[in-house]
């Protein structure tokens, strides 16, 4: 199924792609790319990271349980011959499993023959990494499909049990000679199917994960380059640079989902309350004893000390306690002793901070970075392996300046697995509740992060 934001792109009179430079990919602007969910369980979005990608700061991250197939897509090229192919790479990175036994696989539709008149669907052509290179945990690879390493790793999926086989001449393959025992090189496919083309009108190049991959998967992949007769595209994806519209429609496609973390709370996308970026804003309701939250996991394994800017807006509703909804960031405080387990959250709570009282009926900006405390810690943290307690607690709050100095690695929490076809990463929160006597009515909205100077304001919309 391919998903309905994704398809207006797609479907426009003229699909543009742009040769002998570099585009950038967004939500904003996917650039004719698309996340498509081929299998029961599986998602994709931009994310920051994971690591340092090799374009930009960000990658595409795909995530499927052990039946999934998540894909990022594009049609731009549909109708190319595949003798016209100068250039095909792409990177990738494996997050989970941890060691790695899959990665993601290139793969196109693919019209075998383009002088016999029979376009009908005739499978895929697959490109599988790590065939002879070893898949590096955590680690961002290369692989140049046309040369290698590893050079003979190409199949046709119309082998097998498939029901689709390639067709040449007007005449269906029983045994492709390209196929999961004998794969090939770019050379011999382009000598076996030298009038093969990506299939017209339609025609999907993709890097997919899932096929399916036993107890699931997540990785990321981003500078894809397709060559054509010698002048390249490459393709950089990334979580967005400036303001970006969260609402009900654009929200999974950002990671974005509001989270009930006790027994009582509600969380919607509003209009108002008047002064919002925008129209609307994100209310959150909590009980004396209810957490409500809405987050993002687009920042997971992200350093702290790549945090140039972080700001948020909040507002209280009347006739209730004087408490605004904090920023929350699930913790991994030493991102070099290869220990991820589950550390608590930092935050920054603004009631603590030493900064502007919280007031009802107005809307509120918070910086976290420059306020002159507010930040600590819900659980102990694990340094070098070591359970090292808490430098910041909520009755002795630490500055920015003091946290980062206490755990000079640490970092938002990584992709530790996946669920359901939904990665289990670190995720960002503007959280309401925890036992605030007298509950919340509130709103939150304007959540700005920098990363390495580059910033993105999260509008929140109904």
């Amino acid at each position: 199924m391919v998903r309905a934001w994704a398809m207006r792109g797609v479907l426009m009179a003229v699909v543009v792609f742009a040769l002998g430079c570099t585009v950038t990919v967004t939500p904003e602007a996917p650039a004719s790319w698309f996340f498509a969910n081929e299998g029961a369980n599986g998602t994709g979005y931009f994310t920051n990271g994971p690591g340092t990608p090799p374009l930009g700061r960000g990658s595409a991250l795909l995530t499927v349980d052990g039946t999934g197939r998540e894909a990022i897509a594009t049609v731009a090229f549909s109708g190319k011959t595949l003798a016209s192919i100068t250039k095909l790479r792409y990177s990738t990175y494996v997050a989970f499993p941890t060691p790695p036994t899959e990665s993601m696989t290139l793969q196109f539709d693919v019209d075998y023959d383009a002088t016999d008149g029979n376009d009908n669907y005739q499978s895929r052509l697959v490109y599988i990494p790590g065939l002879s290179t070893p898949l590096a945990p955590a680690t961002w690879q290369e692989w140049d499909t046309l040369t290698g390493p590893p050079t003979g790793a190409w199949y046709s999926a119309g082998s097998g049990g498939s029901s689709f086989r390639p067709i040449v001449g007007g005449v269906t393959q029983v045994s492709p000679p390209c196929d999961a025992v004998n794969y090939c090189t770019w050379a011999e496919v382009l000598a076996n199917y030298p009038n093969a083309r990506i299939r017209p009108s339609s025609g999907l190049i993709m890097v997919r994960a899932g096929g399916p991959i036993a107890g699931g998967f997540s990785g990321a992949t981003d500078k894809v380059v397709v060559g054509l007769n010698g002048i390249d595209a490459t393709y950089d994806f990334e979580p967005g640079n400036v303001v970006v519209t969260v609402n009900p429609t654009t929200a999974s496609k950002l990671s974005f989902g509001f989270a009930q973390e006790t027994a009582s709370g509600s969380g919607s996308f509003v209009s108002g309350p008047a002064g919002a970026v925008g129209t609307g804003s994100a209310a959150l309701t909590v009980d004396s004893s209810g957490g409500m939250g809405l987050s993002t996991a687009v920042f997971a394994g992200t350093r702290i000390d790549r945090f140039t800017d972080l700001s948020y807006a909040t507002y209280l509703q009347p006739s209730y306690p004087a408490n605004a909804p904090s920023l929350q960031f699930d913790a991994d405080y030493d991102d070099s002793d290869a220990n991820t387990a589950a550390q608590g959250r930092f935050l920054f709570e603004p009631s603590v901070a030493g900064a502007a009282a919280v007031t009802d009926s107005t809307w509120q900006t918070w910086n976290p970075l420059t306020a002159p405390s507010g930040w600590w810690q819900t659980g102990n943290a694990i340094v070098g392996g070591v359970d090292v307690g808490k430098a910041c607690t909520q009755a002795s709050p630490c500055s920015w300046t003091a946290l980062t100095a206490a755990y000079p690695d640490a970092r938002v929490r990584p992709v530790v697995g996946q669920f359901g076809g939904i990665a289990n990463a670190g995720r960002t929160w503007l959280k309401a509740g925890g036992s605030w006597a007298g509950g919340f009515a509130g709103n939150v909205d304007s959540l700005t992060v920098g990363i390495d100077g580059v910033n993105v304001t999260n509008a929140l919309e109904p």
